[in-house]
């Protein structure tokens, strides 16, 4: 199954685009900006090479070293 994603600018568009899509047959899904970010984190770990992962050690240690340079 193939799926589009529209990003609209307000609730009449996004209200326009659904009654098109349900009148073609298509079933719709409004997603939020949380369930977008899920799907992109999902997206970034399963594109993670595990054997560039971090040790424990190491990624404290990366992140205490992101703390000061700001």
């Amino acid at each position: 199954m193939e799926s589009i994603l529209i990003h609209t600018e307000n609730k009449e568009e996004l209200d326009l685009i659904k009654a098109i899509a349900s009148k073609m047959g298509f079933k719709t899904e409004v997603l939020s900006r949380s369930d977008k970010e899920d799907i992109g984190l999902v997206h970034a770990i399963q594109e993670n090479n595990p054997t560039e992962s971090f040790t424990l050690q190491e990624a404290i240690e990366y992140y205490k070293s992101l703390d000061k340079k700001h």
